[in-house]
């Protein structure tokens, strides 16, 4: 298959990661500050929460063979379930931007998290196995270049033109149309008994290293997840900014664009790539300097120290530097962690355990905050500062761990 049209295919992966970000940073934000600004913690809260858990029902549901069978079934089945899935995501997301009641709302919302978990899940597990080893080097940095695209772009966008509801539905249904057609495009078949050729990632009890480092990236994730899902409110109640939307928008926009060009620079655009190792290493240094970061920025919004917009927003694009380190150096040693290849799996489904511990612990500041008359925003940004303390303790002990163990192997 050529580059071109695996790159055209992979359309769909800018398509989900659009929606996906504009559903936890701005729209869900923007929805109930206007229609329920009393209740608007809570209700956005549980909202991401019930999210989340569609979230992982879709991925599961993804993983059973009898659903993937479809999958290897002609083409012509594979598209009609192809078109099916794509337009429920279109039309799931379109209701978000116009519907107003409640209850369809939420129905909306876990449609649209539960559809597209499901349809990116098959679709990238289908590429995946039809591609000879040079189309799956083209296919990884594909995706990997159309997510990240949805990431910058998303935030960025709703900030300014969530209000043009038209507008908006008008553009998702081409970014689904063009995705549909680059999809079926694709002529390529694939073998029924793919699956005997598969192998499950043999069961392996995990050190104590990576445990640790499963638990510090855990920390990591929910707590920039948590401050990113609330940085609106945060300006709004908390630093009481006019129009919070498009600053608050634009903060989220400038952590993700920061976040993503680190990310490119230190491998994607880098002329030396990852390659699998015998011992990997985890970069503790670099993270260590990029937590520190962080402590030190959320101080400062905690603390008030600035209520300068300009300053603040210099400080996002350390943050999402600070960030973009984080990721780069867990994904290095989570990938070329061979001794263990179920870290990959683990590592790869933390972003939505994260979420959902990140929805339970601010539906609980939420609850806790009404019933005591506390500053929610306050509370929150407190308990965000202590996962990232937390996140450098486990960062520690990761170095202690690893300086006593190669003392052991001399």
């Amino acid at each position: 298959m050529k580059s071109t049209l695996i790159f055209k295919r992979n359309t769909i992966y800018f398509f989900t990661s659009f929606i996906w970000t504009a559903t936890l940073s701005v729209l869900p934000q923007i929805y109930f500050m206007a229609n329920y600004p009393e209740h608007k913690n809570t209700f956005l809260s549980l909202f991401l929460l019930l999210g989340t858990l569609a979230s992982i029902a879709g991925i599961l549901t993804s993983q059973n063979d009898k659903f993937y069978s479809t999958m290897i079934a002609p083409a012509c089945r594979r598209n009609r379930l192809t078109v099916c899935c794509t337009l429920t995501m279109a039309a799931s997301f379109s209701g978000l931007l116009w519907i107003k009641n409640l209850s369809f709302y939420f129905a909306f919302f876990i449609l649209m998290k539960f559809g597209s978990n499901l349809f990116y899940n098959y679709i990238d597990r289908f590429f995946v196995s039809e591609s000879d080893p040079e189309q799956l080097e083209i296919h990884v940095r594909s995706n990997l270049f159309f997510q990240l695209l949805g990431i910058m772009l998303a935030p960025l966008y709703f900030s300014f033109f969530a209000a043009k509801t038209m507008q908006t539905i008008v553009l998702i249904w081409i970014i689904a149309l063009l995705s549909i057609i680059f999809i079926i495009e694709n002529p390529k078949e694939i073998s029924p008994d793919f699956r005997e050729n598969e192998r499950s990632f043999p069961p392996k009890k995990f050190s104590f290293y990576d445990q640790l480092f499963v638990a510090y990236s855990a920390l990591i994730l929910t707590a920039v997840t948590m401050l990113v899902s609330m940085m609106i409110y945060i300006l709004k109640d908390y630093y009481q900014f006019n129009n919070p939307t498009a600053k608050g928008g634009t903060m989220i926009g400038v952590i993700s664009i920061f976040a993503v060009i680190t990310v490119l620079m230190s491998g994607f655009l880098s002329k030396r790539q990852i390659k699998m190792k015998n011992s990997p290493k985890f970069s503790a240094k670099p993270n260590g300097i990029a937590i520190l970061v962080l402590i030190l920025i959320t101080l400062v919004f905690y603390l008030k120290i600035s209520r300068s917009y300009s300053i603040l927003l210099c400080l996002c694009s350390f943050a999402g530097i600070s960030y973009g380190i984080f990721l780069f150096c867990t994904r290095s040693y989570a990938s070329s962690a061979s001794e263990n290849m179920g870290l990959i799996s683990i590592y790869n489904n933390l972003p939505n355990y994260a979420s959902l511990a990140c929805y339970l612990m601010t539906l609980s500041l939420s609850l806790v905050a009404k019933t005591h008359v506390l500053d929610f925003c306050k509370l929150m940004l407190g308990t965000i500062l202590d996962f990232f303390v937390l996140a450098l303790i486990m960062l520690y002990l990761m170095a202690m761990k690893k300086s006593s163990a190669e003392k052991g192997i001399i």
